[in-house]
């Protein structure tokens, strides 16, 4: 098999300016059984570029290595798919250059089934001394390597060095560069933490190491990777999550992996890219064109799901990826690529509403560290993904058509008009010395149950109560009175997790009361089928509020997230009200209609992204969109901070009526079917 010759690729732009140009992205995934005996068979250059290009594509993630660990090249240092027989990887890339369309390159690292049989010696080993290994033994699944190998490592490198070298592709995906957890337990580890020190008895010396030995591979393959092409983009999938921002000098830009059907849901990507837009590198969201997750074969998507996803990627600010699996003899599916054709062509008629665009926030939510020494910059904060609670806060202010973002407390967070801190987490000093200055300049907290509290004390300066106890009751009741009441049923409503005792302060205003049940529900004392009913109004306030200050006794962001009571947003929307009277939008819209401002600077703009989520579970496994039914008439206040030359909708580039009243350019929006954006321009 020889080397198919490629022209060197005309793209001169940073890795970053070039990730933040594509919109329009497709990961082909090729995880290909060697078993498979006609890989490539009925390849054509033209009509594989043709079907991409005419889907609007212009980028697309090709596979030099596997899962199985083959290659799809004739590389000297893997091993070559043993029914291939020519050089795929290099007529993919050429028949794409002609099209221009961009062509990084997919290596495998953790999961490398071929590499597993020849060096079973590389297998990472689980806790109990088994080999690390998706399934049991009799299981389909691939082993993972243990990553603590140098020689693995520089064969990763190697390989770059390859596709680099002799296709000229634009960078390079490095896949499954998870950690396990707690860590692996080969004897390689075994030595090596006992040289740093570490117990390898301990779990959390595991994680630390497990850290520690990442940063060490990826820095090395990334430092190679711009050494044979200095403007590669370099993207390590599996590393992207809160914590991240200590590992940003492998990146050139950051992906969230979030197929929505496939057991991410669809609350992953936009609460996670609120996240990862504040890190200042561009963002791709890619979702899946599959029924349900990778590799589901004749699954496909509906038109309206895949314009919906479109929205939300595009509302968030980020670029979109739509994932792929070719089929092993070269052939892409035409109907998958007519869906991803009509959402690309949407794509492609919202750019310029979205090129440079930045994001518009007012809220930070605030991703505290679990204890003093669980800080956000050591390895063992690093290797966590999105706490509970900071979760169930982004999935509320979606909801509430709330600007915000997810932001640590060693940020800059004096641009932000609320600060919400959801639940628990500690507040350091140095945090709680920068709270006392935000809140002087103006700068609204809101905390909620056991937040900042230690050995009894809250350590929120100003917060406007004192801790009595833990709340025995779970779960317990809520009385909510006439104010956080309003406009609900008259009832006793039960919270069904954790919440605290406290006493308010003087000078404050206090709204509703903790309730308790008769007794907790136990084996040896119980009432009907769930919970016990309420029993004794407490003297202790659900909500507190002095001034720009305000506190939640219940643990009610985690409690949102994992039952979805409506009743619990209700009260947290209510507080929010009292300390910001005035966001950024105000909708008469349904819950689930996400609505999210970006800017633009040329032309200067607020694009307000509306997006009609309306998803079905009908069966047992997967949430999906069959079809969208257009909401109408939406009545759409923006705070623009100037009254506009004209409004109008986009792509259409229609012309709406708008009035400014209180300093809101409010408008009615005729409809919304799964995407529309709105413009304010000056």
């Amino acid at each position: 098999m020889n080397i198919h010759k490629v022209p060197k690729s005309p793209i001169k732009s940073s890795a970053a300016d070039l990730v933040a140009s594509r919109f329009r992205q497709i990961h082909l995934d090729f995880h290909t059984s060697e078993h498979i005996p006609d890989v490539g068979a009925k390849f054509d250059p033209d009509v594989f570029a043709g079907r991409l290009a005419d889907a609007k594509v212009n980028w697309v993630t090709l596979f030099a290595k596997c899962h199985h660990g083959l290659s799809y090249y004739p590389t000297k240092v893997g091993t070559v798919h043993p029914s291939l027989k020519f050089d795929l990887l290099g007529e993919q890339v050429e028949a794409c250059r002609r099209k221009g369309i961009v062509t990084p390159a997919y290596i495998s690292v953790r999961v490398d089934e071929n590499n597993a049989r020849i060096h079973p010696e590389w297998i990472g080993r689980m806790k109990d001394n088994k080999f690390w290994k998706w399934g049991d033994a009799l299981a389909a699944g691939w082993f993972n390597h243990c990553m603590n190998n140098t020689e693995y490592v520089d064969e990763l490198i190697a390989q770059a060095e390859e596709v680099i070298k002799w296709y000229d592709v634009e960078g390079i995906f490095y896949d499954m560069c998870y950690n396990p957890d707690p860590g692996c337990y080969c004897p390689r580890c075994y030595d090596s933490m006992k040289k740093l020190g570490l117990d390898f008895t301990s779990d959390d010396d595991h994680r630390k190491f497990e850290f520690v030995m990442t940063r060490d591979y990826t820095k090395r393959i990334a430092k190679a990777v711009r050494g044979f092409k200095k403007n590669a983009t370099i993207f390590f999938n599996g590393r992207m999550r809160p914590g991240i921002c200590e590992e940003l000098d492998v990146f050139s830009h950051l992906e969230i992996e979030a197929l929505p059907t496939g057991g991410w849901g669809y609350a992953f990507f936009p609460i996670h890219a609120r996240y990862a837009r504040t890190l200042g590198m561009p963002v791709q969201g890619m979702t899946g064109r599959f029924h349900k997750s990778w590799a589901d074969f004749g699954g496909l998507k509906t038109e309206d799901q895949f314009i919906y996803e479109t929205g939300s990627i595009l509302a968030a600010n980020c670029v979109m990826n739509v994932g792929d699996q070719c089929h092993p003899r070269g052939i892409l599916d035409k109907g998958a690529y007519q869906m991803i054709g009509k959402a690309f062509s949407h794509v492609e008629k919202c750019e310029p509403w979205c090129v440079k665009a930045e994001h518009v926030s007012e809220i930070g939510v605030v991703m505290l560290p679990v204890s003093a020494n669980d800080t956000n910059s050591s390895p063992a904060g690093t290797s966590k993904g999105m706490q509970k609670s900071p979760d169930g806060a982004g999935r509320m202010l979606l909801e509430l058509k709330q600007q915000f973002d997810l932001v640590y407390p060693e940020h800059d967070l004096s641009k932000y008009k609320v600060l919400v801190l959801p639940d628990s987490g500690y507040v350091s000093p140095e945090f709680r010395k920068k709270l006392s200055s935000y809140i002087s300049k103006g700068i609204a907290v809101i905390a909620s149950y056991k937040t900042g509290l230690e050995d009894g004390k809250f350590g929120i300066p100003g917060l406007p109560v004192k801790y009595v106890k833990d709340n025995e009751y779970k779960p317990s009741y809520l009385k909510l009175g006439a104010e956080l009441g309003k406009n609900l049923p008259e009832s006793e409503f039960v919270f069904y997790e954790d919440s605290v005792l406290v006493e308010p302060a003087k000078g404050t205003e206090s709204f509703g009361n903790l309730c308790t049940s008769y007794f907790n529900r136990k084996f040896d004392r119980f009432c009907s089928h769930n919970q016990t009913p309420f029993d004794k109004v407490l003297k202790n306030p659900i909500a507190v509020v002095k001034g720009n200050i305000a506190y939640i006794a219940p643990n009610i962001f985690l409690a949102y997230r994992e039952h979805a009571f409506p009743l619990y947003k209700s009260i947290f929307s209510f507080i929010l009200d009292k300390l910001l009277a005035e966001p950024l939008v105000k909708a008469k819209a349904p819950s689930a209609m996400e609505i999210s401002l970006n800017k633009q600077k040329n032309p200067a703009r607020i694009v307000a992204h509306m997006v009609n989520f309306q998803p079905q579970r009908r069966h047992t496994n997967v949430e999906w969109i069959e079809e969208l039914y257009p909401v109408k008439d939406i009545a759409l206040g923006v705070r623009t901070g100037f009254t506009p030359a004209r409004v109008y909708l986009a792509p259409e580039k229609k012309g709406i009526p708008f009035k400014m009243s209180g300093g809101y350019c409010q408008v009615a929006v005729p409809e919304v079917k799964a995407h529309q954006m709105v413009v304010f321009e000056k």
